[in-house]
């Protein structure tokens, strides 16, 4: 006779934490590889770029691992479609994190120093918005444990309200950075060209994580 875990799979929730782990530390490399913009270090950009490279690939294998530990028979405590969901969205946080780091190794960008302190604003928010939703994403097993209801649903609601909250400043701060840069007088063509795309990779993962958070509001509130 076959033991229950065959005949009802594992639980997809430590294996959804884990790969948010990694998916975090695709983005916290987010900050040095702006202070390297900045500096117009290209050695560094290489390196940081093959890191970022290196450790999406990692969140890809996880998120396959997860994947598999989604089988129609798993009884979940909540709609299998919003885990899938939820899993999809954090994907295309790295898949923008990496995005990222390619397209700073495009070209040397020689960034005004007026725009220094805002573009590192608009970075630090939305590694600020990661860690936020990496939280979160901690709190997923002891969600199931409570069949997400309970105590701890109710702070990670709020919790995803912050989320939510930290997403509309970032893209408060990108609207910033892009008055500013559109308005500078002799700004290069393929460097503003370049600036949105990096901008753009910055409001996909704010984006993203907030999606995720509303997501997982969705699984809390169907209960």
């Amino acid at each position: 006779m076959r033991d229950l875990g065959s005949i009802f799979g594992k639980s997809p929730f430590q294996p959804l934490a884990e790969h948010a782990r990694k998916v975090h530390e695709c983005v916290r490399l987010v900050r040095p590889i702006a202070e390297a913009i900045l500096a117009g270090d290209a050695a560094r950009l290489g390196e940081l770029q093959h890191q970022m490279s290196k450790t999406e690939f990692e969140a890809d294998q996880l998120k396959d691992r997860c994947r598999e530990t989604l089988p129609t028979r798993y009884f979940l405590p909540v709609n299998r479609e919003d885990v899938a969901n939820f899993l999809r969205q954090m994907d295309r946080i790295a898949d923008d994190a990496e995005d990222f780091a390619v397209v700073a190794t495009l070209r040397t960008i020689s960034l005004p120093k007026e725009l220094h302190a805002d573009f590192l604003a608009l970075v630090d928010k939305v590694v600020q918005v990661s860690e936020s939703l990496l939280d979160l994403a901690e709190h997923l097993a002891q969600l199931q444990r409570e069949a997400f209801e309970g105590h701890e649903a109710g702070d990670v609601l709020l919790k995803i309200q912050q989320v939510c909250q930290m997403e509309w400043e970032s893209d408060k701060l990108s609207r910033k950075l892009a008055r500013k840069y559109y308005a500078q007088p002799d700004a290069d063509a393929i460097t503003v060209i370049l600036l949105e795309k990096l901008s753009g990779h910055l409001r996909g993962i704010a984006d993203h994580a907030e999606n995720v958070g509303k997501n997982l509001r969705l699984m809390i509130m169907r209960r």
